[in-house]
């Protein structure tokens, strides 16, 4: 019976993650070029902004699913919260790769929820205050590249943490 839990929870896993990063690659990848081009000027933001804000509820739920299902998979592989006050184990390669993958999702929801409920809002609320094709202030833009650059690192560190997931199921290369 647990061989049969431990495939669904893997599969609900690896779907989660595959669903959000397919996601937000097909934002950053498709939607936004796409939208630079449309007319009349602000269209294509407000389409990306609706499409996002669409997905943000998703992506969260998605997030939440991946955090519970890899701790549960931890607990049925007896290397979960049990072994967190073992020295030995957090000296192993397995214990390293574990907490490098701790600290990588910690800072990737950080980082999604500055992205998705700081920074997200108030360039909206700068940007629908402006008249359709009046130029953007500097301040606004400023605002528009940190978040940018945010989602561009969260998908390094949604890499590194699908890279970290692998290294735990198959051992460390080498």
């Amino acid at each position: 019976m647990k061989e049969y839990i431990t495939f669904a929870l893997v599969t609900v896993h690896v779907l989660s993650a595959v669903i959000w990063v397919g996601g937000a690659l097909f934002i950053a990848v498709v939607m936004v070029p796409v939208s630079r081009g449309m007319e009349p000027p602000g269209l294509g933001l407000r389409f990306v902004r609706l499409a996002a804000v669409r997905f943000r509820g998703l992506a969260w739920g998605l997030l939440l699913t991946m955090v519970v299902s890899g701790a549960v998979l931890l607990e049925l592989r007896d290397i979960g919260f049990a072994r967190w006050d073992e020295p030995q184990f957090w000296r192993s390669d397995l214990g390293r790769v574990l907490l490098v993958k701790y600290v990588l999702v910690a800072l990737l929801l950080a980082l999604s929820a500055v992205h998705d409920f700081v920074l997200g809002p108030r360039v909206a609320v700068a940007l629908d205050g402006l008249a359709p094709g009046a130029p953007r202030p500097a301040g606004v833009m400023a605002m528009r590249r940190r978040m940018i650059m945010l989602a561009r690192l969260n998908m390094v560190l949604a890499l590194a943490i699908v890279i970290t997931g692998l290294m735990i199921l198959r051992g460390i290369p080498g």
